[in-house]
């Protein structure tokens, strides 16, 4: 006996589209920490847009790695370091609940904690890491030969200073403690 198979509705995958291709619909409301500046592109050699303040509002527009895409309350658009922000409202908690799914959907999460380290790397990982010598090897193979140095060096007008080791302390610094 053959069953029949039933094919979803495509309203649903329709309205998602649409609300993520506008962008808009998934703002997140933030403000800047410290006053920071506002690039062209998620580059920190990119073009300053603007200069925001301490505490301006923004609009979260969109993510890239450490960088969210902003509109400030001028309407202008750039780009801004996620530490630089603080979503949510000044008690710590959220916004809105809809500003909640849209974070799952731009994070992969649905809080709005921040928080610097490796991302996807647990205590417990760290902890059990082991060697990697052919990443060691990668790295060999990336280090300048002496004679590269030097040509460098030559190349930028750099000369060459011999610096003595600073005299250290024999105590040890857990001692000191």
């Amino acid at each position: 006996m053959r069953t029949k198979r039933r094919t979803p509705t495509p309203t649903l995958a329709l309205a998602l589209a649409a609300a993520l291709a506008s962008g808009l619909a998934f703002a997140e409301s933030a403000t800047t920490l410290r006053a920071t500046e506002m690039r062209s592109e998620p580059l920190g050699s990119a073009e300053v847009v603007a200069k925001l303040g301490d505490k301006a509002p923004v609009d979260i527009t969109q993510r890239k790695g450490a960088w969210a895409g902003v509109k400030n309350s001028d309407g202008l658009d750039g780009w801004v370091r996620v530490l630089n922000l603080r979503t949510g409202t000044s008690d710590g908690k959220s916004a809105g609940g809809g500003n909640q799914l849209a974070a799952a959907f731009l994070t992969g999460s649905s809080g709005n904690t921040v928080s610097t380290g490796v991302k996807g790397l647990s205590p417990e990982k760290l902890r059990n890491a082991g060697e990697a010598p052919g990443e060691v090897e990668f790295l060999d193979q990336l280090a300048a030969s002496p004679e590269d140095a030097r040509l460098f060096a030559m190349s930028a007008s750099l000369q060459n200073h011999q610096v003595d080791y600073l005299k250290s302390d024999r105590r040890s610094r857990r001692k000191q403690r």
